[in-house]
């Protein structure tokens, strides 16, 4: 809009200058006539000198005629200094209208620059944000997975440690019911034997070793 604005104030001044110039040339078109009829009226001057009497009334027509022309010629030329002095200014006022608009366009074409850099600034930290973000929800899933392989995990080594539990429960009560019957199996043949002590102590020892294990898994 300011460069449509531009170019039609300055056609309008163009069209001012194009008027100016038609009055310049109207003025000196008049200048000729008013130099021609100066002429003419020297020639009648010395054409007519000896009959200046019978021909005075031409005479005074002539001065009448060539007082007028130089009453329009005044007039003329007052109009047409009035004219050019409006016309420049016109044009110097269309001049400062030019020269805001471009100060203003060049202004808004600076504050257009400023946010198109702002854009694209802002455009590159959020395609940041977002590599962050698929980071983050990347990383969160994984997390969702490991613990649900640890979850998984826990689960199966509580099974595992319930059925060596079980099974520690089973060997211990199987493993006493075997002592019980040793001992009272010594105990019927006097004291027993060594055989039967180092057997008993190696179960002992077992029972022992299979606890520690038991408590540390």
């Amino acid at each position: 809009k300011h460069e449509a604005k531009i170019k039609s104030l300055t056609d309008y001044m163009q069209n001012m200058e194009q008027k100016r110039r038609q009055l310049e040339e109207s003025q000196d078109s008049l200048n000729e006539e008013l130099a021609k009829l100066r002429a003419q009226e020297k020639m009648h001057e010395v054409s007519f000198k000896d009959k200046e009497k019978e021909h005075l009334t031409r005479l005074q027509d002539a001065e009448e005629m060539k007082k007028a022309l130089e009453q329009q010629m005044e007039s003329h030329r007052e109009a047409h200094q009035k004219q050019l002095s409006r016309l420049r200014d016109e044009i110097e006022e269309k001049q400062k209208i030019i020269d805001e608009i471009r100060d203003m366009n060049q202004k808004l074409q600076l504050e257009q620059e400023k946010l198109s850099a702002d854009y694209d600034k802002l455009k590159i930290e959020d395609q940041e944000r977002e590599m962050k973000l698929e980071k983050l929800i990347l990383l969160n899933d994984k997390r969702e997975q490991a613990r649900e392989d640890l979850k998984g995990l826990e689960e199966t080594v509580a099974r595992e440690l319930q059925t060596l539990h079980n099974l520690r429960k089973l060997f211990v009560q199987d493993l006493t019911t075997r002592v019980k019957k040793s001992v009272e199996l010594d105990s019927d043949d006097g004291g027993g034997s060594a055989a039967q002590k180092q057997k008993i102590s190696f179960l002992e020892n077992n029972l022992e070793q299979l606890t520690k294990v038991h408590k540390q898994v």
